[in-house]
């Protein structure tokens, strides 16, 4: 994976400028915003880092201990769960890790945590250029230089290592459906990244499974792939709703009613924006479903902007997006010559996209909230969608 493709010149400047956005986001949250989540992340850490020295056996056993009565039930539960706590214990514990070579210093573990990160874009640039050959500049863009991706994804938080566990599974499950050949090496690798990605945002893993399925299944039998993810996904509504009656804490309606309930309890937000209460129930999922679209694909727009004034840059940002996706539909390239393997990646990526963006539409009622929690599906959606668009048409009509 290391040879990406991309040259070392290209490859450092990506390199620095996500450093340079990490290094100006926690800046401006510390001086603007109270710090914010990725500053609360770097103080733990601190005391994580200090405790490794006066009591490292407290250290490496913590993390494992639950200090509730529950103990470790409420796997799915948002609030008063070893698990919920989890996802962030994890991030201080790397960044505790990256104290131990910065001192402590903040700016200096944003260049470490960026150094890893990168092998995630790396991961997902590899995949998507194996795709559209010839096409390797517009795929640097969709898997590098996305606004909001690269601002979230090179900021101190969740998102960044979501991104380099997702990438790295995805680039070896698409090597191994390509070259069909498959190793126990590339078997733990995808395990071992699936099971961070279940830890630090289990929603994301529940949304990736039946895009897998639908992804190794075609690959593997070589069946029409748009059939095969309509099937997957409607056996898949099927459980998501039926599961609970198996098992109360398979509930997965009730899980997303609770994750919307715990941000409604999220009082300070400056941007936060109506939203129907979401109730565990088919009726409720399907009324709520065209707010939630709305919410998900159309936030921010310049009114955002008009109330809190940071929202304006993102607001542009998916006006243009919204640009690109007219351009698609009128000036695209007809029928593009792609591998079963390719196209069948290609849904992978908007059936699991858009599944988790219909989540975080039902669930989240802060506009700042949904637009970090997007950007990293951004890719799966708008890389196809700036390789597919003619742009040698597009250029024609210039001259």
């Amino acid at each position: 994976m290391l040879n990406s493709g991309i040259t070392p010149k290209i490859l450092i400047a990506l390199f620095l400028l996500k450093v340079m956005i990490g290094i100006a986001n926690g800046w401006l949250m510390l001086h603007y915003f109270n710090g914010g989540d990725t500053w609360e992340y770097h103080n733990q850490a601190l005391n994580e880092y200090h405790l490794l020295f006066t009591d490292p056996k407290e250290y490496v056993l913590n993390i494992f201990r639950s200090g509730y009565q529950t103990g470790y039930a409420g796997l799915f539960s948002s609030v008063n769960s070893y698990w919920n706590d989890l996802k962030i214990n994890l991030i201080i514990k790397l960044l505790s890790i990256f104290d131990i070579f910065s001192g402590g210093n903040y700016y200096t573990n944003v260049i470490f945590f960026n150094f890893i990160v990168l092998f995630g874009n790396l991961a997902l640039y590899k995949v998507f250029a194996a795709i559209y050959k010839g096409k390797e500049n517009l795929v640097l863009i969709g898997c590098f230089l996305l606004p909001s991706f690269l601002l979230f994804t090179s900021a101190i938080h969740k998102e960044g290592l979501i991104l380099l566990a997702l990438g790295i599974a995805l680039y070896y499950i698409y090597t191994s459906l390509d070259k069909k050949r498959i190793h126990v090496a590339d078997i733990t690798v995808v395990f071992i990244c699936l099971v961070y990605i279940f830890l630090q945002r289990n929603f994301v893993l529940i949304a990736l499974v039946p895009a897998l399925i639908a992804w190794i299944w075609v690959s593997a039998k070589q069946y029409a792939p748009l059939k095969i993810f309509l099937v997957v996904y409607g056996i898949g509504a099927i459980v998501f709703f039926t599961a609970g009656i198996v098992s109360p804490s398979l509930d997965l309606p009730n899980y997303v009613a609770q994750k919307q309930a715990s941000f409604l309890t999220i009082n300070n937000a400056h941007s936060s924006i109506s939203i129907d209460t979401l109730y565990p129930n088919f009726t409720s999922f399907i009324h709520n479903a065209p707010q939630a679209f709305i919410h998900a694909t159309m936030r921010p727009d310049i009114l955002d902007g008009k109330k809190v004034v940071f929202l304006y840059p993102f607001a542009i940002e998916f006006i243009l997006y919204q640009l690109l996706l007219i351009l698609f539909i009128f000036v695209r390239v007809q029928k593009p010559v792609l591998s079963i393997n390719a196209r069948s990646f290609i849904l992978f990526g908007f059936f699991f996209s858009f599944s988790l963006i219909m989540i975080i539409g039902y669930t989240i009622p802060i506009t700042g909230a949904i637009i970090r929690y997007r950007s990293i599906y951004l890719p799966f959606i708008l890389t196809p969608v700036l390789c597919t668009i003619n742009w040698e048409r597009i250029k024609s009509h210039k001259h």
